[in-house]
């Protein structure tokens, strides 16, 4: 780990990319996934939507660095999931770990869960899934280096003309420094957060293996620098 002095800094690296595959059998280790249900590490906390009091969906789990916890992603269905400290979003750090004030829930260790679509648009299929991190596609490195040098010049109010063969298709990783749709984006959490993981959303049809309603857009984990409390928020161009 690095010395940043920022969420837009870098903080773990080697940067991984994720990818993701099914398992032939319900996933109960404290392990990186996708789906499922939790594997609790301390006593279960399941967030619950502020708006709305239902049981957030589970997105999956991601051990923090160092291996000794978890961070526990979940996301509500309410308008508002794009807000770290709105209370329809949760990064949970297990064991340990703080529940900020904005978050209620409740002590059940299964809830609903990922999902891709069915035959029908509205079926809801649960998935589970590995997570695989490897090093990144070395091809995708310049792409990788350009826009963040275009996101740090927009941010310093001097930008450059954008690169249109710039675009990295893939935008699922863990450490390294976050690519933003919107270069402000990270100041709705502030300058204490660092960057942890950042995940593309998708429709859950079609060659998606699930859904996560960021309106074409990638959501971004951050942890505190203690590592016991975690924030998320998803942007979209």
């Amino acid at each position: 780990m690095s010395s940043p002095t920022g969420p837009f800094d870098q903080w773990l690296t080697p940067r991984r990319e994720m990818s993701w595959r099914p398992g032939s059998a319900a996933i109960s280790e404290p392990i990186a996934k996708l789906g499922g249900q939790p594997f609790w590490l301390d006593e279960p906390f399941w967030p619950v939507s502020a708006s709305s009091g239902d049981p957030m969906t589970f997105i999956g789990q991601f051990p923090a660095p160092g291996g000794a916890a978890l961070a526990y992603l979940f996301l509500s269905d309410a308008d508002g999931s794009y807000d770290p400290d709105g209370g329809e979003n949760a990064l949970i750090v297990q064991p340990g770990g703080r529940i900020p004030s904005f978050l209620k829930g409740e002590n059940r260790r299964t809830g609903p869960s990922l999902w891709r679509r069915g035959t029908d648009w509205n079926d809801r299929v649960p998935v589970e899934l590995h997570i695989d991190l490897r090093p990144p596609d070395p091809a995708t490195l310049p792409v990788y280096e350009r826009q963040l040098a275009e996101q740090d010049a927009e941010r310093r109010g001097e930008p450059l003309e954008p690169d249109e063969n710039a675009y990295l298709e893939k935008r699922d990783y863990l450490g390294g420094r976050p690519v933003f749709w919107q270069p402000w984006a990270v100041e709705e959490i502030g300058e204490s957060w660092r960057f942890f993981f950042q995940l593309d959303g998708a429709e859950g049809s079609g060659d998606d293996a699930f859904a996560l309603p960021y309106g074409g857009g990638t959501g971004y984990a951050f942890l505190s620098e203690d590592q016991r409390e975690g924030r998320f928020f998803w942007d979209c161009a």
